[in-house]
């Protein structure tokens, strides 16, 4: 369950779509499902296509000698969801993650500190992961307690009354995540981000970040699916589908990108020379599956 199909604005739009772009669609609905976005976006659609080696959009990207890794990470950082965004690397919170988060401002009760990260995120973490934490000589009284939930921030909410060193932690652990070849930001990573930022921290803990993230290598990703949920299209997908012709590529969304002003995502590809002239020529050289 992600994207919801049944909205009257995305009736004719799908009915003249490509049967290529309806599964993108349907691509994009888990994207932001993953990414906890409230609503698929046209961000959430274009980091689809792109990632997509055999879309007619990857082609032209790579036949404007651009790299499509590196600008889907750029409209990654533009995409709408709880996600960290540092210069090299973007990555999304993980399930168990997000939970964590929410525990922590619900543990706070003011300015979330790297004490209510690590306490919310070894609550969260597998039975089994929380155990070899504390046999490695983690403080229990830090540790949180397993299974523990408290009334979190909403989603939009999660980065306010949120610490400097709370932050760079964050911000830590999504560098360790990327390093590590995660796909997300897992809780693991979070508790360890949380001890190295924090060096009274780590040693009232009995533990430091470096030694938690070294004992636990190869087990921080958290694969955890997000729970299901019905994600409305956002207008502005709604209406960019409205303006494609009957079956346009993938190269004619970039496209219809560029007759938005100010629009970031036209920037973006503008960047990495994907212009509306690259895009024309790909259209007639290349096809989506």
């Amino acid at each position: 369950m992600a994207l919801d199909l049944d909205p009257p604005a995305l009736a004719a739009p799908l009915e003249r779509a490509s049967p290529y772009l309806r599964t993108a669609l349907e691509g994009a609905g888990r994207h932001a499902l993953a990414l906890f976005a409230d609503a698929v976006e046209l961000p959430h659609l274009l980091f689809v296509l792109l990632t997509d080696e055999d879309s007619a959009l990857h082609a032209a990207v790579t036949h404007a000698f651009a790299d499509p890794p590196s600008v889907a990470e750029e409209i990654m950082a533009l995409s709408p969801g709880i996600l960290v965004v540092t210069s090299g690397a973007t990555l999304p919170f993980s399930t168990r993650a997000v939970e964590a988060l929410k525990d922590a401002h619900g543990r706070a009760g003011g300015e979330v500190t790297p004490a209510d990260l690590l306490a919310a995120a070894c609550a969260r973490l597998e039975k089994e992961t929380r155990a070899d934490l504390l046999r490695m000589g983690l403080e229990p009284a830090l540790a949180g307690t397993e299974g523990a939930e408290h009334a979190g921030a909403p989603p939009d909410h999660l980065f306010r009354a949120t610490s400097d060193s709370a932050r760079r932690a964050l911000v830590g652990a999504c560098r360790a995540a990327d390093a590590a070849g995660d796909p997300s930001i897992g809780p693991i990573l979070i508790a360890a981000a949380a001890l190295e930022v924090d060096e009274e921290l780590a040693a009232r803990a009995g533990l430091s970040g470096r030694r938690l993230r070294a004992a636990l290598h190869g087990r921080t990703a958290d694969p955890t699916p997000p729970p299901p949920r019905r994600l409305p299209p956002a207008c502005e997908l709604s209406a960019l589908l409205a303006g494609l012709p009957a079956g346009a590529p993938s190269t004619s969304v970039a496209a219809a990108l560029f007759a938005t002003p100010d629009s970031e995502l036209a920037a973006a590809l503008q960047r990495q020379q994907v212009t509306p002239d690259v895009l024309r020529r790909a259209a007639r050289a290349f096809g989506d599956p």
